[in-house]
């Protein structure tokens, strides 16, 4: 057979066809297991089967037979309406309750201040700010009064103590006015036995040298609940208040609350209460509209919505590395193996 000659046209034809196969075959051979690509994988514990890369997957490499399915537990739903407004689905109705205060009932303890994340609470004493003054001897009264309510007084100081280098030996002076007999003269320096001092600050008074440390403590500014119990109990004028109460009866914001219901759960005067409508209904979580984005359950401040938590797994031998599940996935749970 007699040899084909190829012309000039039909040679570049050719080779064109065999480098672009040549460009090729390492991209198919990257489709492998044994390629270039790495292979694709569901981080177990941050995958909550929401099936964004189900819906992307073209090849059914994705194995999710049904998605993460949510409820509402309406014995622990507060109806506070966060997972609802999150919702972009409109997969959740929650019929609103609202909280009041009675003022009458209102003692303005300000339990309730620290527990209302959205400061949705006003009482009169909020514009009022308590500090220690340099008068306060350090007697502790105020810190047994705080206690039991914002538990914001503490100690820097907590016994009276004597600056040897400076004690004269007029131990005289000092233990003559200390009502429980708590200064002995040691060495020739006053000692004070903190077992029985009282940190009554008559012996600070009465020292001429600057010799005697008194106790002192300090108010949690994030932890007062701006009672008063501390000023009212304090008999040395160690306490300022700053401010006025307002005029304004307590009351809560209802544009700002979220119907929590941590309020009412702390009022140790049953001054707080709540409003159901009369169209009230239970809370109720669409299954055939919800997407299982899994944003309700990170909101719900009483962990009141239940999961039926189903997760996705890639088969390898269908997964061709597109990376389009990596790219949807809304909680990083696909990486590169």
């Amino acid at each position: 057979m007699e040899p084909h000659k190829y012309q000039r046209r039909e040679f570049l034809e050719k080779l064109m066809k065999g480098g672009m196969l040549m460009l090729v075959a390492p991209t198919l051979k990257s489709c492998t297991d044994e390629g270039l690509y790495s292979s694709f994988e569901v981080i177990d514990d941050k995958c909550i089967g929401c099936g964004a890369c189900f819906d992307v997957c073209y090849y059914n490499a994705i194995l999710l037979p049904q998605r993460s399915k949510y409820s509402i537990l309406p014995e622990k739903c507060t109806s506070c309406c966060l997972c609802e407004n999150a919702c972009k689905v409109k997969a959740i109705d929650i019929t609103s309750i609202d909280f009041f205060i009675t003022p009458e009932k209102c003692t303005q303890c300000g339990k309730c201040l620290p527990v209302c994340k959205p400061q949705a609470i006003v009482l009169p004493s909020s514009a009022v700010k308590y500090s220690i003054t340099s008068a306060c001897v350090g007697c502790g009264k105020c810190i047994d009064a705080c206690t039991q309510q914002g538990n914001a007084i503490r100690y820097t100081i907590q016994n009276y103590s004597v600056i040897n280098s400076r004690c004269q030996g007029c131990v005289a002076d000092c233990s003559s006015v200390c009502p429980s007999g708590a200064i002995k003269k040691v060495n020739n320096k006053a000692s004070i036995d903190t077992n029985l001092c009282t940190r009554c600050g008559k012996c600070y008074a009465k020292c001429r040298h600057n010799a005697i440390i008194k106790a002192r403590v300090a108010i949690d500014q994030t932890k007062c609940i701006k009672c008063g119990k501390c000023f009212q109990v304090c008999m040395y004028n160690g306490i300022n208040r700053e401010g006025n109460p307002s005029n304004v009866r307590p009351f809560i914001d209802l544009k700002k609350c979220i119907r929590c219901g941590n309020c009412f759960s702390v009022c140790p005067d049953e001054a707080i209460y709540f409003v159901s409508p009369p169209e009230y209904v239970e809370p109720v979580l669409d299954q055939a509209i919800c997407v299982s984005c899994g944003v309700c359950t990170a909101l719900c401040p009483s962990e009141a919505i239940e999961v039926d938590l189903h997760k996705a797994l890639i088969d390898q031998k269908r997964c061709l590395k597109c990376s389009k599940c990596d790219d949807v996935c809304p909680h990083d749970a696909i990486i590169k193996g």
